[in-house]
């Protein structure tokens, strides 16, 4: 399946879905910094810069099709850390831009490309504008001539990697053959999925309904610490390891993430770039005990 990338950053979203055995056939990123990563592990792919200004037709003029458009559009008026402007925002407004551009796709090959579109976001977009913002993501994908779209929030920690890192993904299909194939659910490893979105525009409420149970109540497992016993290493999730007589002591490493200054609590933080109040850019401290040495002896009586 050929793959255009809008937004590609570093192309992380590009490696995933090639790893599934996709091509990569046109990225579009604006970030200079990125542009050279991109340009070093894509050399010969075609490449733009601004979204806003990337035509349909000059994506089809240098690649021979597009099955899917992945896309993650910029979250900062999105995300619960930014001043939350939505869809309506400088930034995250450019969700727009993506919608255009399947649009003109989709006109100029007579409804044959996109089949897909995989779009992925904070979870701050589930909540923006009391949901309304993410109403309008799937209204516009019904618009743009989706069949149907489905949603689910994902969370890096299921996926080996431990930190909890949420995000939203919206994977809309806009082949009807393709679509009357696919009775069942396709995001089947989330918490839970939004269903095939109805034509109209939903209201805010409905979909903050739906938002809170995808996001869940926060009392789902996380990495609490590692085991090891000699040199074989096991992973526990809200459990203790079992004590025995004839090994050595565990060796316990508990996760605690910055809550204030100087302060922390239990769980796993956002990794990040720089900053952060350990100095190395993670916000998550790792505490490593030993607990001596249980030996067990029977006692004749």
């Amino acid at each position: 399946m050929r793959v255009l990338s809008l937004f590609s950053g570093v192309g992380g979203f590009d490696m995933g879905l090639e790893a599934a055995g996709m091509t990569t056939v046109f990225q579009c990123e604006l970030d200079k910094n990125c542009r050279q990563t991109l340009d070093h592990h894509w050399p010969d792919i075609p490449k733009w810069d601004d979204v806003s200004t990337l035509t349909g037709q000059y994506i089809l003029d240098h690649c021979d099709g597009v099955d899917v458009v992945a896309w993650g559009s910029p979250c900062q008026d999105l995300s619960v850390a930014g001043k939350r402007a939505g869809l309506t925002g400088e930034r995250s407004g450019l969700f727009h831009q993506g919608i255009r551009i399947i649009k003109e796709l989709r006109e100029l090959s007579n409804g044959k490309y996109p089949t897909w579109s995989i779009w992925e976001n904070v979870a701050g977009a589930l909540s923006s504008n009391n949901g309304a913002d993410f109403g309008e993501v799937l209204y516009e994908m019904d618009e743009a001539g989706a069949c149907f779209s489905e949603w689910s929030m994902l969370d890096a920690q299921y996926f080996g990697v431990p930190q909890r890192r949420r995000r939203v993904f919206v994977i809309s299909c806009f082949d009807s053959a393709i679509a009357s194939r696919s009775p069942e659910k396709i995001l089947t490893v989330g918490e839970s999925s939004g269903g095939n979105s109805a034509k109209g525009k939903p209201s805010g409420q409905s979909v903050t309904t739906e938002a809170s149970e995808s996001i869940g109540t926060g009392s789902e497992p996380y990495l609490s610490f590692y085991t090891q016993f000699g040199s074989n290493a096991n992973v526990f999730e809200n459990q203790s390891p079992t004590l025995k007589s004839s090994q050595q002591s565990p060796s316990v490493m508990t996760p605690f993430t910055a809550s204030s200054h100087a302060g922390y609590s239990d769980g796993v933080g956002t990794l990040r770039a720089n900053g952060g109040d350990l100095g190395g850019g993670s916000e998550t401290l790792l505490v490593h005990s030993r607990p001596e040495t249980i030996k067990v002896s029977e006692i004749n009586t």
